[in-house]
């Protein structure tokens, strides 16, 4: 009797001492220190069956204290809302758990990207909507939003090997984005008659003189979020609607879908995998085709992202999965291990990593530099330190800049852009304060048949320069 008792005590203790399968974080470390307040945290799963995560942070009480994300095929992908300071976070997929601290500090930046929502002369700030008794959260919709773009931006940036590098927002004591809601000065009809008669530009250009005294663009990217778009059934037209965005500081976006976008962060997972069908008769559909809520929400507050993209210099892109072309449309990617069925897939797709939207090749090194994009206020300027010089005669194109070059591009006939950065001269003694290049060397790997050529650089502190060039055909074959 007494060695059975002792063998079973033995096994049993052997039993409960097993380990628990292991999660495992694959792009932070205990103590990485962000200045945004929500972590897309990556990782794997030693049981590949799991296709649930949860991350709770046990530091706050706010009521994304606990988020859920997507599992697939041993990888997961999941946010976390943080407060000042430090922040102990529970993940747990199945029986396997993780415990990882991060430190989140502000972002002392002062240039901001502002979040507004604007009214028609009335106040009104309902947004259409296919969803009955929506309960018209455009505050919770456009913090959530705001949130989510920032920290793709950070984290794509960070996987482009730029470090978290992210633009910063207005954020109140609760850490929730400021939504400026802002009561236009005419009519809806008003606005959609300017729109008709003139075209999108001209009401922009209302818009910008409306906002631009009360809501300056000298330290704020504006995004604008019209509460009267409305879609017209029978007609397909929808006033009110609007995709534009320029380095004056302005973006507009249309609001005709945002009742697909979630509501807070809590349901980011849940909008990005709704399936509901959008009522095309009666709803915008602006989902490139897949004509569903998450494919709208995807398309939508990634092409909001793209708006602001112009607003930071951005040009198009001729990546297909950049922001600036149409890589908003798989924005939703950047938060979901696989893609929920639509109109003309029925299946789960379980896309690749280089099938996900990211800010392109061309356009991250721009967005580096970017005083958007730093961790503290500006340098002042003390003068104008960089210059691009033309010289007609030898087509030689010469960039100079006293604190050192950072970034030169050229745009041409857009979408094409041709960049350089000091990493491309990894043999040269840094910084490089002159370059030079030959013309139609850049013009034959931008735009061989190119016209119109526009060429900007940038320095340290983000000290701008540009030259517009204009291609005489046969001057360029003469040259040749």
């Amino acid at each position: 009797m007494k060695f059975h008792f002792v063998f079973f005590l033995a096994l049993f203790c052997v039993v409960i001492q097993t380990p628990a399968f292991a999660l495992n974080v694959t792009n932070y470390s205990d103590g990485t220190v962000i200045d945004y307040p929500v972590a897309l945290i990556y990782g794997t799963t030693e049981d590949a069956s799991l296709t649930e995560i949860q991350c709770e942070n046990t530091s706050s009480q706010k009521s994304t204290r606990v988020l859920n994300g997507s599992a697939f095929g041993g990888r997961f992908k999941v946010l976390a809302e943080l407060i000042p300071g430090e922040n102990t976070l529970v993940l747990k997929s199945g029986p396997e758990e993780k415990t990882l601290k991060l430190t989140y500090r502000k972002n002392e930046n002062p240039l901001v990207v502002r979040m507004i929502y604007m009214t028609d002369s009335t106040g009104n700030t309902e947004f259409q909507s296919q969803k009955k008794d929506d309960p018209q959260n455009f505050r919770g919709k456009l913090d959530t939003a705001a949130k989510l773009m920032q920290t793709f931006t950070a984290e794509r940036m960070n996987d482009a090997g730029y470090g978290r590098k992210t633009f910063n927002l207005e954020l109140d004591e609760n850490g929730d984005v400021i939504v400026h809601v802002v009561k236009g000065k005419l009519t809806a009809e008003e606005y959609y008659r300017i729109q008709e008669e003139h075209g999108d530009g001209q009401w922009y250009v209302t818009v910008y003189e409306e906002l631009r005294e009360t809501y300056p663009m000298a330290q704020a990217r504006n995004l604008v979020i019209p509460a009267y778009s409305r879609f017209v059934p029978g007609k397909n037209i929808i006033p009110g609607h609007t995709a534009l965005g320029g380095s004056a500081g302005l973006a507009m976006f249309g609001s005709a879908n945002i009742f697909t976008w979630p509501d807070s962060l809590n349901d980011v997972t849940a909008a990005f995998q709704d399936s509901t069908p959008i009522d095309r008769a009666h709803f915008q559909d602006d989902s490139v085709g897949r004509s569903c809520f998450w494919g709208a929400a995807s398309t939508t507050m990634g092409a909001a992202l793209h708006e602001i993209g112009h607003t930071f210099d951005l040009p198009h892109s001729n990546d297909v999965q950049d922001i600036m072309l149409r890589g908003h449309d798989r924005f939703n990617r950047a938060f979901l291990m696989r893609e929920a069925p639509h109109a003309y897939n029925p299946e789960w797709y379980t896309f690749r990593d280089d099938e996900i939207a990211l800010w392109g090749p061309k356009n991250a090194p721009q967005l580096n530099w970017n005083p958007y994009f730093q961790d503290g206020a500006p340098t002042e300027r003390n003068g104008e330190k960089v210059h691009i010089e033309m010289d007609h005669q030898t087509g030689i194109l010469t960039v100079k800049a006293e604190d050192g070059i950072q970034f030169i591009g050229c745009v041409a006939d857009d979408p094409r852009v041709w960049i350089w950065t000091p990493e491309m001269d990894a043999d040269a003694e840094k910084p490089i304060r002159e370059k030079t290049f030959r013309f139609w060397d850049i013009a034959g790997k931008t735009a061989p048949e190119g016209e119109h050529f526009e060429f900007f650089a940038c320095d340290a502190n983000y000290q701008k320069a540009g030259v517009s060039l204009q291609v005489v055909r046969q001057q360029k074959n003469d040259e040749k």
